[in-house]
């Protein structure tokens, strides 16, 4: 080897150390800030996103962050001060993030759920296509509204029956989404209906036509689900943010015997009421609600699209939706899963509906999802979902549904 080759490699080697751990330290300054933004409340958009990403993708940033490590570990042999604050750094944030993950484990098994940590680093799934997409009626514009069918696992005789209603802000969504969700619900014993209904559009509120469209679809599940192998019997409606409501709304308004139905008849009381993130609180939306990981982006337009104004200008109209007002004692059991950080639904008001829930002789359960803001289940197989899934299933399955 000449005297020159060994320098420049020498140079080389460092050269290449030290983009890696360029690489490295960005790396660890991202675990690092998601664990701080989960742990420490009120850093604005540092916590609004964190909040997201731990249910997403906490354990696979836990990996990132033990990649870091050991790689940064590697680059000590050339550059030892900055290979070792680079290691630091992502020890500290994968130690972090480590511990928000596990609360967040922690939480799902208090409520009877579970978490597979090794599926939950990826997150991805496919798309399940229903087994069938009935119409079953229409909306006040013509437009069809359709139901999306999910069959039963294997499972004797007639199976529990999950009608479920979409989310979207009442603007936005179909019956179509979360399928895989309802596909796993299905695998697990069940007849699965995700039902659809007009969507409110600027000028066009449909806070008087949605529920009505929800109880229609009820109605008919109710009639036909012995053809289909369910059981009549025990129906639960569960349903997201917007769909959380119309489920609050429209199975309590039943028990009380003052629902009304878009295609007539008795609207049947559902044996229970599986929501989560439910937007039963408009006016505290209205005022408090914003974007995900976006504060003071303030989330005023669903509510007023709607109900066709402001809290001020149709009081009426958010009371007829909020899920308070229509508690009764004979509502069904209720399960609420609701996110601890979210910031689209403000918390404290799903926590008042279950307080005063209980507080008139309702069986109703709050279960909180810590560490977590809104829509906290994306992803298929993500840590939130993976919550959302087991401990809904716990749920039901501890009712006998």
């Amino acid at each position: 080897m000449t005297p020159t080759r060994a320098p420049r490699r020498r140079l080389a080697g460092a050269v290449l150390g030290g983009v890696a751990l360029v690489v490295l330290g960005a790396a660890a300054v991202a675990v690092a800030l998601v664990a701080l933004g989960a742990l420490v409340p009120g850093l604005g958009a540092v916590s609004g996103h964190a909040t997201v990403i731990v249910q997403g993708y906490g354990p696979t940033l836990v990996v990132v962050g033990l990649v870091v490590v050991l790689l940064a570990l590697a680059t000590r042999l050339r550059l030892r001060r900055a290979g070792t604050g680079v290691a630091v750094l992502g020890v500290v944030g994968t130690v972090a993030l480590g511990v928000v993950v596990g609360q967040v484990v922690g939480a799902a098994g208090q409520a009877g759920g579970s978490v597979d940590l090794l599926r939950a680093v990826d997150p991805h799934g496919a798309v399940s296509m229903p087994d069938g997409y009935p119409r079953y009626g229409t909306g006040p514009d013509g437009a069809p509204l359709h139901a999306a069918l999910y069959r039963p696992g294997r499972a004797p005789g007639p199976v529990p029956v999950l009608v479920y209603v979409h989310g979207g802000g009442w603007v936005g969504g179909s019956e179509l989404d979360n399928s895989a969700d309802m596909r796993w619900f299905a695998e697990q014993g069940r007849l699965v209906i995700s039902v659809g209904y007009t969507l409110a559009t600027p000028g066009r509120p449909t806070w008087d036509v949605a529920g009505a469209q929800v109880a229609c679809a009820l109605t008919q599940v109710a009639g036909l689900a012995p053809g289909l192998g369910g059981d009549p019997g025990r129906i639960v409606l569960a349903g997201d943010s917007a769909g959380g409501q119309l489920a609050v709304s429209v199975a309590y308004r039943a028990a009380s015997g003052t629902q009304r139905s878009a295609c007539g008849g008795r609207v049947p009381v559902p044996r229970g009421v599986l929501v989560q993130y439910p937007a039963v609180d408009p006016v505290g939306a209205w005022e408090q609600g914003n974007y995900p990981g976006q504060p003071g982006g303030a989330a005023r337009g669903f509510q007023e699209t709607y109900t066709g104004g402001t809290p001020d200008q149709v009081p009426d109209r958010y009371t007829a939706i909020a899920g308070v007002p229509a508690i009764t004692p004979a509502a069904p059991p209720t399960l609420v899963l609701g996110p601890t950080e979210d910031e689209l639904v403000p918390p404290k008001g799903v926590a008042d509906f279950v307080d005063a829930a209980r507080g008139a002789g309702v069986d109703a359960t709050l279960v909180r999802i810590p560490y977590a803001n809104h829509a906290y289940d994306i992803g298929v197989s993500s840590l939130g979902n993976q919550v959302r899934r087991t401990v809904s299933r716990h749920w039901l399955e501890t009712h006998g549904w």
